[in-house]
Order: structure tokens, then sequence, then C-alpha cells
């Protein structure tokens, strides 16, 4: 009897079709498809910002700040000022003049308060980049072959007066006229050859410079000479190397710079159409 019974139930289990809770186990998801397409390029970095840099500008500084700066002072008023990108000794009175309706010392140095009070303001990188620069070496201007800036900044007069009569003979240069202390650049890439400090000859206090392509360029009559400038240092074009003056057998007339050329290191030319070429005036 109790084997009977044991065998119906076992019947009964077989035969019903008892559901499975699929709730609690989710089926398995499917294996991701590979993705075959080309990984996307990565991004290019962001430019670096621009921050405002400190730039001072003072005499001998030149470039496109000194001509913003120029600019905004003769819109002041300072109508006498040049907008030649070369900060001389009219733009060092203009920048007093406008210091002093603005409260500031007259310094005639235009600092970057200065400058953000009239709303000039220079750039660099802010990964650190270098401020942009006041006086960049320029690749030799249209008609000239020697001459990659003009050798005086600010203002100047200058005529065709090679080959003038002068007591000791031809003049072999021309005369570059400006007030003393008017500063004076390199025209080229160089080497000092030699100078004197000490007032001495025709020329007075003056620097022979030679460019790297063996020419060479005579700088007389000078007031002084730029410090840290010996025989044998190297310069670049637009640094400043000194100051206008009368020295020499011009002491007892008007500064000037007598500027002579000598190609090679040898003869002079005429230095007057080199001049024109690179005169930052004749070229507005």
């Amino acid at each position: 009897m109790a084997a009977l019974i044991a065998a119906v139930f076992s019947s009964m289990a077989t035969a019903v079709d008892i559901p499975t809770d699929t709730s609690a186990s989710p089926a398995p998801a499917a294996p991701p498809v590979p993705d075959t397409a080309a990984a996307p390029a990565p991004a290019a970095a962001p430019a670096p910002a621009l921050v405002a840099a400190p730039v001072t500008l003072r005499v001998g500084s030149f470039g496109a700040i000194v001509r913003d700066l120029q600019r905004e002072l003769r819109r002041r008023g300072q109508r006498y000022v040049r907008v030649d990108g070369a900060f001389g000794p009219a733009t060092r009175r203009a920048v007093r003049v406008v210091q002093l309706r603005l409260r500031m010392r007259p310094s005639g140095v235009a600092t970057p308060a200065f400058l953000k009070r009239l709303g000039i303001q220079t750039s660099r990188s802010a990964s650190g980049g270098a401020p942009v620069p006041v006086g960049v070496t320029q690749p030799l201007p249209l008609g000239a072959r020697y001459l990659r800036t003009f050798p005086a900044l600010g203002t100047y007069t200058y005529t065709d007066d090679w080959h003038a009569p002068r007591h000791q003979g031809v003049h072999e240069g021309n005369d570059i006229m400006a007030d003393r202390g008017t500063p004076l650049v390199a025209v080229a890439d160089g080497t000092i050859k030699r100078l004197t400090r000490t007032e001495t000859g025709l020329g007075g206090i003056y620097i022979w410079l030679q460019d790297t392509a063996g020419n060479e360029y005579y700088y007389a009559h000078m007031d002084t000479i730029a410090a840290g400038l010996e025989a044998g240092t190297r310069v670049r074009v637009g640094q400043v190397i000194g100051t206008i003056g009368n020295t020499g057998d011009a002491r007892y007339g008007a500064p000037h710079l007598h500027f002579e050329i000598h190609p090679g290191g040898g003869e002079p030319i005429n230095p007057y159409t080199e001049l024109v070429a690179v005169d930052p005036a004749r070229g507005r």
C-alpha cells in the first residue's frame, strides 16, 4: 500500500509543469560587439591665453608698441610727435606733458601704469612666452643692400651731402642732424670692431661696427657709447649703441652723427640711398 501511494505522487510531480521565477536572475547580456570604427583624433590643444605683459618704454625703445604710444600722444594734442616707432626726445617730452595732465610723475618714461592709463596694452602667452618685443630684427628692406634699420631714433634730418667740401677734404658720409642724446642703434647684426670713449681726432667719440658679411659702418661725433660695449662685443640690429653728440672736429657745431658705409671693409660709398630706404619717416 505504501508503495502504491509513492508511485501516485511521483507521477503527479512529473505531470505538473511548475513555472520558474526568472525575475531573480536575469538572462546574461549578449557579448559586446567590437567597435571597428577608427578612434577619433585627439582634440587640438587650445591656444594659450594672452595676458598683459609689463613693458616699459623709454628713449631707445622702438617698434609697434612705440607707434601705438605715439598715435595716442598725438590724439591727446602732442602733434609734434612723429609716428615713426622710435622713442626719441620728442616722444619723451610728450610723455612728460601727458603724465603731468594725468597727475603722474613726469618721468618721460612710459611705465606699464602710464600705458594702461592711455589704454595701451602689450600681450604675451599665459604659458610663459616672452613679451611682444620692442625692436625686432627685420629682413633687408626694399631698396637697401646693407642697412636693416636707420642708425638714429626719434627726430632727425639729413641730406645727400656726400662729397660736399669740408676743411679736411670731401665729405665721405652723410650727416644726420638731431638733438644731443638722441639714441643711435646698430644698423645690422655684427661685432664692434673698435671704439673710443675718449674724444680724439676728427671723429671724437666713435664706433666702427662690422656686420656678419664683413661690411663696416662708422659712427662719429658721438656723445656717449652704451655701457658694456667694447671691441669684440656682438650686437643685434636695433640695439642702442650710444647717443648723438658733437665731439671731435664737430665740437663747436650742432650735434649730429657722421655716418659712413664701407662695403666689405673697403672704400666708403654714399650712404644716402640706403638711409632713405630704411628711414621709417619716409616709409609712412
